[in-house]
């Protein structure tokens, strides 16, 4: 830890700095799949374990709920869709992570569409270039510190902040690690 700020442990850094997902109230598995119209593949992996996560275009992988929340990690152009989807009925929080380029976007969505949007990248020049739209959500303001994570990526790591800022802390998150997940193909 650097001054009371969690660090992003090697697994988590690896799931997140690499990925999308959409932050959302839990429900049950057979529910969401019914929602976006999708089918069970499987439950039979632990989140971390499966081998389905990162597999590509069309399947998503939902954690157990964690705090009243889950997370449901797939590829970019899938995650958007589930998330435009899955925002008609209750807010929801869509994120995507790539510590290659590096760059990181985060969306609050209501009623199917992004109300506050923010994305952070490296320039050309090499310094942070921040784009933002929509007015700040409360816990910007309150200041929500993304936890400390290899190589400087501190900044790239906001939306496991979000998290936090809705009870679902970085334990939490390694301990779905270990929980069975649902495989979903839409």
């Amino acid at each position: 830890m650097s001054d009371g700020v969690p660090a992003l442990s090697g697994a988590l850094f690896e799931v997140f700095g690499g990925g999308s997902w959409v932050f959302l109230p839990a429900m049950s598995a057979r529910g969401l799949a019914a929602e976006l119209e999708a089918d069970i593949l499987d439950e039979q992996f632990s989140w971390c374990e499966n081998p389905h996560l990162g597999e590509g275009a069309g399947l998503l992988v939902l954690t157990a709920p964690m705090n009243g929340w889950m997370l449901l990690h797939g590829a970019s152009e899938t995650v958007g869709g589930a998330a435009a989807l899955l925002s008609e009925q209750r807010d929801v929080y869509r994120a995507m992570i790539d510590v290659r380029l590096p760059a990181m976007s985060w969306s609050f969505l209501e009623r199917g569409m992004p109300t506050r949007t923010v994305s952070l990248e490296l320039g050309d020049d090499g310094h942070l270039v921040t784009r933002t739209a929509g007015h700040p959500l409360p816990f910007e303001a309150d200041g929500a510190e993304a936890p400390v994570a290899a190589g400087g990526l501190d900044s790239f790591f906001y939306p496991v902040a979000i998290m936090g800022e809705h009870g679902v802390s970085l334990r939490d998150l390694e301990q779905a690690l270990d929980l069975p997940s649902v495989t979903l193909q839409v």
